[in-house]
């Protein structure tokens, strides 16, 4: 198959399926509603569509819960976020209409008393606001803290991007460009410089074998699996990520 394609299937809808050299094996994620599969690039489609029906009853499941829990999220006036370096909550206000304001790595929403925070256009601005700020906060913090990170260790960094990336932190290609997605800024700290590490050690190892994670480890002050296990407990959905 080509690097990007599209299979329809009449269970599971729309399967975006994206062709990647470093892939070792089939990766399923489901992203705004959607399944993505990340394929070696050597899948054929007969391979992808194997490995689809072996997994047909977990990704149906999977689907399920993503769109239970997507339909019964909504941000309320009582919403926060309370994130180690990005913090996000609703005051009432004298005001007509709703508005916010950004303040460091703080983004307040003021609203007039009696809004209706269940209309669907104020979610989607909502959450717009919410996601551009963090965008902003990602820009202003990341591309610094990574090229420091990358002169400690001898490396170089071409070029820091920012993305909205949802299925993954962060990636690095082989010019040795690396994208960190904006939701890295509601981690902790300390997972925020995993991710980078984990980046970072792409530069000199671009697979994942006992070399890379060797070096990694090394980064991290020899907790590489400990922090892998907390990280996993994280997502780049901001309603399971409020009040951590």
């Amino acid at each position: 198959m080509g690097a990007n394609a599209t299979l329809n299937d009449p269970e599971l809808g729309k399967i975006l399926v994206h062709s990647n050299v470093q892939a070792r094996s089939f990766i399923f994620r489901v992203r705004e509603g959607r399944l993505h599969l990340t394929a070696p690039s050597c899948a054929t489609k007969g391979e992808i569509l194997r490995a689809i029906e072996k997994l047909r009853p977990q990704l149906k499941i999977k689907l399920q819960d993503v769109k239970a829990k997507t339909e019964r999220q909504i941000i309320t006036p009582d919403f926060r976020i309370d994130a180690e370096g990005f913090t996000f909550w609703c005051e009432v206000a004298h005001y007509s209409s709703m508005r916010v304001a950004q303040h460091a790595d703080r983004l307040v929403c003021y609203y007039p008393e009696g809004m209706d925070f269940s209309d669907e256009g104020v979610q989607e601005w909502l959450q717009l606001m919410i996601v551009e700020s963090l965008r902003r906060c990602a820009k202003v913090f990341f591309p610094p803290r990574l090229h420091a990170m990358a002169e400690a260790r001898g490396l170089v960094v071409r070029e820091v991007k920012i993305n909205s990336a949802q299925g993954r932190w962060g990636s690095c290609s082989q010019r040795g460009n690396i994208n960190l997605s904006l939701y890295l800024m509601l981690l902790p700290r300390h997972l925020q410089d995993l991710v980078m590490h984990h980046e970072l050690t792409h530069l000199v190892e671009l697979n994942h074998g006992p070399r890379f994670h060797a070096l990694l480890d090394k980064a991290v002050g020899g907790k590489e699996a400990e922090l892998e296990r907390e990280l996993k407990r994280y997502d780049t959905n901001i309603f399971t990520l409020q009040n951590r």
